[in-house]
């Protein structure tokens, strides 16, 4: 329209350009309107204050007296407390809770199990494996001993009627006892040599009393009577009262008997007599040694190998001792 009004584009111009009077002068109705129309621009501006800008201006050189420590922020430096131990701890509680947690309901589980299961759930047989199985590791172990060194075993040896009498003699002076010594020192030399601890008894020795050994053995001649017909072979007997090493005994005398008949060739006689099953011996050492009593052979009947095969005697009677301390380490390993 061409009666309007512009505006310069400096606002801090006040000169409006507008329709002009013929004399060249503005109207003072538009004036007056201008002047209220600034007012109310003023009073709008001052009731709503324009945001604050903030520039940062970053010079791209430093200036000669520009000092870092002047222009950098101050900062707090806040000390913060480790969490290592924090974790440490939370990760031990947790696995506490989770091991009580876990016991609880094995239990709950193992009661619960044990209220509704019918006693006919497992068969005659299982239950009575399972019993046998409990019984077993109930019973109480013991460690299996260790072999006792040859050295720390003792073995007696009896020479019969030594130191009391010359025992059975023939019509030419051989005398039993005589016999029986010869035999005997053979065979604790024979024994010492597998490295055993072996004493020479006499037939009344005092060191018999509550005698204690590994093995006892005495050694007698049979008669020299003449029967009308040879009479030969050797008879060995244990105790027949003794109970509480009646095992060991008898193995003993079984271990005997089996090597002095395989060395000697000579036959074994069962007929055992009163004074060899009751041999006061028997009653004299302690009750858990073994023993046993041996005749050779027959004086008149077996005069040869009494007399000429010495050493083969000894070997038999000295070898079935080793044999009886073989058994018993099996029977040891076994038990």
């Amino acid at each position: 329209m061409s009666d309007d009004i512009r505006r310069n584009d400096d606002p801090e111009n006040d000169d409006w350009e507008g329709e002009r009077d013929d004399s060249g002068e503005v109207p003072a109705s538009v004036t007056f309107m201008e002047m209220m129309r600034h007012a109310a621009a003023r009073r709008e501006a001052r009731s709503k204050p324009a945001p604050e800008r903030i520039e940062r201006v970053v010079p791209e050189t430093a200036p000669e007296d520009f000092s870092p420590t002047l222009h950098k922020p101050a900062v707090r430096r806040v000390r913060r407390r480790p969490k290592r131990a924090v974790v440490a701890v939370n990760l031990i509680g947790g696995l506490v809770r989770t091991f009580i947690i876990v016991l609880v309901a094995a239990g709950l589980m193992a009661t619960i199990f044990t209220w509704w299961t019918p006693n006919e759930f497992m068969s005659d047989s299982a239950r009575q494996s399972l019993s046998i199985a409990v019984a077993t590791d109930a019973v109480t172990r013991v460690p299996t001993a260790l072999p006792t060194p040859n050295w720390a075993q003792r073995i007696g040896i009896v020479s019969g009627h030594r130191g009391n009498d010359s025992g059975a003699v023939c019509h030419d002076g051989l005398t039993e006892a005589s016999i029986n010594l010869a035999v005997a020192e053979q065979v604790v030399q024979n024994l010492r040599g597998s490295g055993y601890t072996v004493d020479l008894l006499d037939e009344f020795d005092p060191r018999l009393t509550n005698y204690q050994a590994a093995a006892l053995v005495s050694i007698h001649s049979n008669t020299c009577q003449d029967f009308g017909e040879p009479v030969s072979g050797y008879i060995i007997a244990a105790s027949a009262g003794r109970i509480s090493s009646r095992n060991d005994d008898e193995r003993l005398v079984e271990c005997i008997a089996g090597t002095y008949s395989e060395e000697t060739q000579l036959d074994r006689r069962m007929e055992t007599t009163v004074d060899m099953t009751d041999y006061h011996t028997f009653r004299e050492i302690h009750p858990l040694t073994p023993a046993a009593i041996i005749e050779l052979g027959f004086m008149l009947g077996d005069r040869e190998m009494l007399t000429d095969h010495q050493d083969v005697l000894a070997k038999g009677i000295s070898d079935g001792v080793l044999c009886y301390f073989a058994s018993a380490d099996s029977l040891r390993d076994l038990s």
